[in-house]
C-alpha cells in the first residue's frame, strides 16, 4: 500500500503524538504496512510549518529538523512533473494530488476539507487519518490467517493508546 499523508497531519503527529496520525505512523508505518511517499514540495510545507513561531513553544527548532530529516528518510522521493495540475479549491494543495498521482498512491490521508471533498483523486482515496486507521485495522485482521501474526498485530496496534474521547 502506498500513501501520501498531508504535512499538516505530520505535524499534528510531531505537536501531538495522539490520535489517529499517531496510529498511523507508530504502529502502521513502523510497522512497515505502507510505504510513505513524499515529494520535495510536500518535505518543503512540512518544514514551513514546523517552524511556525508558535511551535517553538513547544519544541526547539533542530526537534523539527530531525523529524523532517526522519520523514524523508522513511519515505520514497516522488519524482515530480514539471507541470501541475489545478484540482483543488486550494491551488497550494494541488501538489498532493500530482504526488500521489505521480507515485501512484492508494490513499491520501488528510484532515483539509477541500481534499476529503473530492474522496478520490484518479485512483488514490482521500480519507481522514481516522478513516484510514479504520479501514487500515480491519483488512490488517482480515487478511491475516497465522494466528501468530495476528496476535502480534493486535498487541502492536493496542499498545499505541487511544485518544480519550470527551464523555
Amino acid at each position: 500500500m502506498r500513501v501520501v499523508i498531508d504535512p499538516n497531519l505530520l505535524a499534528s503527529y510531531l505537536l501531538t503524538h495522539r490520535g489517529p496520525i499517531a496510529r498511523i505512523i507508530d504502529v502502521h508505518l513502523a510497522g512497515e504496512d505502507f510505504t510513505l511517499l513524499t515529494c520535495a514540495p510536500l518535505l518543503e510545507e512540512l518544514e514551513r510549518i514546523l517552524n511556525y513561531p508558535k511551535f517553538r513553544a513547544y519544541f526547539p527548532r533542530e526537534t523539527g529538523q530531525r523529524f523532517l530529516a526522519l520523514v524523508a528518510a522513511l519515505s520514497e522521493l516522488v519524482d515530480m512533473p514539471d507541470e501541475v495540475q489545478r484540482v483543488v479549491r486550494d491551488p497550494k494543495d494541488d501538489y498532493l494530488i500530482t504526488c500521489a498521482l505521480a507515485g501512484k498512491a492508494d490513499f491520501i490521508i488528510s484532515g483539509d476539507k477541500d481534499l476529503l471533498d473530492l474522496k478520490n483523486a484518479g485512483s488514490s482515496r482521500v480519507v481522514s487519518a481516522r478513516y484510514f486507521v479504520d479501514e487500515s485495522t480491519a483488512k490488517i485482521f482480515l487478511n491475516t490467517k497465522d494466528t501468530k501474526a495476528t496476535k502480534e498485530i493486535q498487541e502492536r496496534f493496542e499498545s499505541v493508546e487511544p485518544r480519550r474521547r470527551l464523555s
